[in-house]
């Protein structure tokens, strides 16, 4: 495990009061851009400190400048053996984090026996999409377990029921975190954490470059709907079209594989 001397080193902790909020001091993955950076400026819009996680520090400095209520830190996820030091190092500056998003995820969109994709590209979708969410959920349980309220979000995709031929690792991730969603569900029964499964539908983000041309939604409306459903107090939220592909799996399941194969289509 790397010591947490090694790990980024990040702004001392604010001392002013925040202002009363909905939810709890978050946790953000991913939080540079696209689902998550909009994730962060919706949270603190609604007054919720956010705890925004990424690897790029110049982009989560852009994030936070002028708005207090977000806080930049900058990790690399996919270093699992540093994760559980990471976990401590949050607990010690913000006590009163009561949530963690599980957000930050990687999709290479080629074939397993596409030319250019290695074994170094499968180990990091595993790593940052499903080993990633896993470690931090684990690390941060005890404290969550603690507290009088508490969540844990996990972001998934439609590609985790039903996945297309250019992401079969990063389908078989989503479908891993889905069915950690569940277990930890039956796990915490009667526990103050609330785990919630917020699956996307195709977002205009960078990921997303290239594909489902006119049906992508814009990451803050991703953002909106997902904070509207924790505030709602939901455990499942399936966004946009992400509901109608959900229930269409459930009744019609070659019918949405077939829609997903063509080109330029999935989550």
């Amino acid at each position: 495990m790397t010591p947490a001397a090694a790990l980024p080193r990040v702004p001392a902790m604010t001392t002013h009061p925040l202002p009363p909020s909905p939810l709890p001091r978050t946790v953000v993955t991913g939080a540079s851009a696209g689902i998550g950076r909009a994730l962060a400026q919706e949270l603190a819009h609604h007054g919720v400190p956010v705890l925004a996680v990424a690897r790029d520090a110049a982009r989560l400095d852009a994030l936070a400048h002028g708005q207090p209520l977000i806080t930049p830190w900058p990790a690399d996820l996919s270093r699992t053996g540093t994760l559980d030091a990471l976990a401590a190092q949050w607990l010690a500056r913000h006590p009163d984090i009561g949530m963690l998003v599980n957000n930050a995820g990687v999709q290479h969109d080629l074939r397993v026996d596409g030319p250019g994709y290695a074994a170094a590209d499968i180990e990091a979708e595993v790593a940052l999409n499903l080993l990633a969410p896993l470690a931090l959920t684990r690390a941060l349980l005890p404290h969550l377990q603690a507290r009088e309220r508490a969540w844990v979000v996990n972001v998934g995709s439609v590609l985790g029921v039903c996945p297309k031929p250019t992401a079969a690792v990063y389908s078989a991730t989503k479908a891993g975190l889905r069915l950690f969603t569940e277990a930890l569900r039956v796990q915490l029964a009667g526990s103050p954490v609330r785990v919630v499964h917020a699956v996307m539908p195709l977002v205009d983000t960078a990921m997303a470059q290239g594909r489902g041309q006119g049906g992508k939604i814009a990451p803050e409306a991703a953002a909106q709907a997902l904070v509207q459903g924790l505030l709602a107090g939901r455990q499942d939220i399936a966004i946009g079209k992400a509901g109608p592909a959900l229930h269409l799996h459930r009744w019609a399941p070659r019918l949405l594989a077939r829609m997903l194969q063509r080109p330029g289509n999935g989550a």
